[in-house]
């Protein structure tokens, strides 16, 4: 929200305060991530992993770190680690998709909306966005804004929703969204 510097400050902070609270460093991770400040939300989503190498929530998140260094064949061995996690999913659509396999991305889409339904919506938005089809991203990005989806919040900061950014539909659905700055 234009406040990355107190936000990462506020989750180094919450790692002093609570420093064995898996979700203290993973929402670390996060604030560095959404600041693209990939290389510090990798080492963040380590540390989360030492702390609980079950919380499925990292691997999807470093996964799309490194993702979003280009570093595809990292980020594939982060998010088949738990395959299953709808994150870790998200994760794996928008990789296959980079390194060429796209019936294995279509088939974890489809696997995804099978489990999730309407639920995943910001996802599969996500998921259009990076597959290049606008289109059908702002319309999913569209139906999580009229379901309430949480996922909305990151609108203003996701790096995967970055191809649709110039979109005057997407800056519809940004300004209706009336994130502060």
């Amino acid at each position: 929200m234009d406040r990355t510097d107190a936000g990462i400050a506020a989750g180094r902070r919450a790692i002093v305060l609570d420093p064995l609270n898996r979700r203290t460093h993973d929402g670390l991770g996060q604030a560095l991530y959404y600041s693209r400040r990939y290389d510090e939300a990798i080492a963040a989503f380590q540390d989360t992993l030492a702390l609980d190498p079950d919380f499925p929530t990292p691997y999807g998140n470093r996964g799309l770190a490194y993702f979003a260094l280009r570093n595809f064949a990292a980020a594939l061995a982060s998010c088949e680690i738990k395959p299953d996690f709808w994150l870790n999913q998200t994760c794996l659509a928008v990789t296959y998709d980079k390194l060429g396999r796209h019936a294995d991305a279509e088939a974890v889409l489809a696997k995804l909306i099978a489990v999730q339904g309407n639920d995943s919506a910001f996802q599969y938005g996500e998921i259009y966005a990076q597959w290049g089809d606008n289109a059908k991203a702002l319309e999913w990005l569209s139906t999580a804004l009229s379901l309430h989806d949480a996922g909305v919040v990151t609108l203003k900061t996701d790096p995967l929703l970055d191809p649709l950014r110039e979109q005057p539909r997407f800056q519809a659905l940004e300004r209706s969204l009336k994130f502060p700055g």
